[in-house]
């Protein structure tokens, strides 16, 4: 890495594909800056790839706030940002679905990705990019993962089209992949026999690796992506076409 390499903010590196993300990004010559929720285990990833850790809550403002300052005190200007953060839920009944799950669901998957947003704003260069997280849910309804999490998520998708417009005039792209199944220890909470299933289901026959996605969100960050922005990008082997 040199002094002139560009710098990418992954929030949510350390879950299986913010990890997947920070490593190629790593190999790309980024400079890297890790956030997430634990501290000890964001610490243990930046020193293993050479970048910079700093601990967030992404649903608690004043710590979004307090984190994007934190990191622009060593990086004068962003280039990507990437928002992996994201909690899962597997209630499928509607009388399982509390007040609580509800409110963290929307809280950490939608609200989170907001607030970075936000604050990234005159943090991020003139051309630069920002790739969200979606999920099949978001169109599936979420039979596999819930409603509060399929609402999540389709307001994701729904956020970025919005940012992507009042980025633009600044040419900066916000684009989002949509993955399927992908073999990460969120999907560890399904049933296995579910997890089975749908792996027999998809066209390819397998669930996504996480550099399966990771591979997409780099190529979004790329150059040869600066005329796509608003987009729902899916990784999914086939399971949707639409």
């Amino acid at each position: 890495m040199t002094d002139t390499a560009k710098t990418v903010c992954v929030v949510g590196a350390t879950g299986g594909i913010g990890a997947a993300v920070a490593r190629r990004f790593a190999q790309l010559g980024f400079r890297l800056v890790l956030m997430d929720l634990a501290a000890s285990p964001v610490k243990a990833l930046a020193a293993e790839l050479g970048g910079e850790a700093v601990a967030i809550d992404v649903a608690d403002a004043d710590s979004v706030a307090r984190a994007f300052a934190a990191a622009r005190e060593n990086a004068a200007a962003l280039d990507v940002l990437v928002l992996a953060s994201g909690v899962v839920e597997t209630a499928t009944a509607l009388a399982d679905e509390t007040d609580e799950t509800w409110s963290r669901m929307l809280a950490v998957n939608l609200t989170g990705v907001f607030l970075c947003c936000r604050a990234a704003d005159d943090w991020l260069r003139d051309g630069g990019r920002i790739v969200t997280i979606s999920s099949n849910a978001a169109r599936s309804g979420g039979l596999a993962t819930g409603p509060a999490y399929a609402a999540a998520k389709g307001g994701v998708e729904a956020l970025t089209k919005a940012m992507a417009n009042l980025f633009a005039p600044r040419q900066i792209t916000v684009n989002c992949v949509a993955p399927g199944a992908t073999d990460t220890p969120m999907l560890d909470a399904h049933p296995p026999e579910r997890i089975a299933a749908i792996a027999a289901a998809n066209p390819l026959g397998r669930i996504a690796t996480p550099d399966d996605v990771a591979a997409a969100i780099a190529f979004l960050a790329s150059e040869e992506a600066a005329y796509l922005t608003g987009i729902v990008l899916p990784v999914n082997g086939g399971q949707r076409m639409d």
